[in-house]
C-alpha cells in the first residue's frame, strides 16, 4: 500500500514496523498511579512491537507524561477501561489467557505456555493487582530475581517481561506472531493518518 504523501523513507519505515507488529501479547496496566510509569510502559511496549495496551482506571485516573512517551502513543492503540471487570471480560472474549506477575508465584515466566495469546497484567504501585484479578487469572508467574529486594519497579518489570517475550518470539520465528497482511495494511493507513493529521483527528486512545 503506497501513499504519495509519504516520503519513501517514511513509507519503508511504516512497512517494516507493521510487519513486526503483534497482538499475540499485550500488557494490561491495572490502576497505575504514576503517569511516569504509565508512559514508560506504553513507550516500552511500542518499542518491542506490541500494538495494543490496555489500561484500567477504576481507582486511579489515566494520565500520561508526554516527555516520557516520546510520541510512542501515536504508533499503538490504547484501550482505557473504567471497570476492571469490563477489561477482563473483553480480553477473555478476544481469546487471551490472563497472566499475573506475582512475587508469591511458584511458576517462572519460562514455564508459561507462550504459544497461546496472553494478556500480562501489571499491578498498581504499592498495592499490586486487585484481588479479583488475582482470583480470575489463568496464570501466576514470577519474574527472575536473585536479590533481597522483594520486587521490581513496575515499569522496569514491564521491560524485563517484554525483553523475554521478544526473545521467545525471535526463537520461534517472529513472523508467526505477526498481524495478517490486511491488518498490516490497515495499520499503515492509520499511522499515515496520525502522522499527517495528528492524534486529535485519529486518536489512538479509546475508552471502553
Amino acid at each position: 500500500m503506497l501513499f504519495s504523501d509519504l516520503t519513501e523513507r517514511r513509507q519503508q519505515l511504516f512497512e517494516r514496523a507493521a510487519a513486526l507488529r503483534t497482538k499475540h501479547f499485550c500488557l494490561v496496566l491495572e490502576d497505575f498511579y504514576d503517569p511516569h510509569n504509565i508512559s514508560a510502559v506504553i513507550r516500552t511496549s511500542e518499542v518491542f512491537g506490541l500494538q495494543n495496551v490496555h489500561i484500567i482506571e477504576e481507582d486511579n485516573t489515566y494520565r500520561v507524561n508526554k516527555a516520557i512517551l516520546k510520541g510512542s502513543l501515536k504508533w499503538l492503540n490504547a484501550f482505557i477501561y473504567s471497570k476492571r471487570k469490563t477489561a477482563m471480560d473483553e480480553l477473555k472474549k478476544q481469546g487471551y489467557r490472563i497472566a499475573v506477575a506475582s512475587t508469591h508465584a511458584n511458576k517462572t515466566l519460562k514455564e508459561l505456555d507462550l504459544s497461546k495469546p496472553t494478556a500480562f497484567y501489571l499491578g498498581a504501585e504499592f498495592r499490586g493487582n486487585h484481588k479479583d484479578t488475582l482470583e480470575q487469572a489463568d496464570e501466576h508467574f514470577i519474574l527472575p530475581q536473585y536479590g533481597l529486594t522483594e520486587s521490581l519497579n513496575v515499569s522496569v518489570a514491564a521491560g524485563v517481561l517484554l525483553a523475554h517475550l521478544d526473545m521467545y518470539m525471535q526463537e520461534q520465528g517472529r513472523e508467526k506472531f505477526s498481524l495478517p497482511k490486511s491488518e498490516q495494511d490497515a495499520l499503515i493507513l492509520e499511522w499515515r493518518n496520525r502522522h499527517l493529521f495528528g492524534n486529535e483527528r485519529f486518536n489512538p486512545v479509546s475508552f471502553q
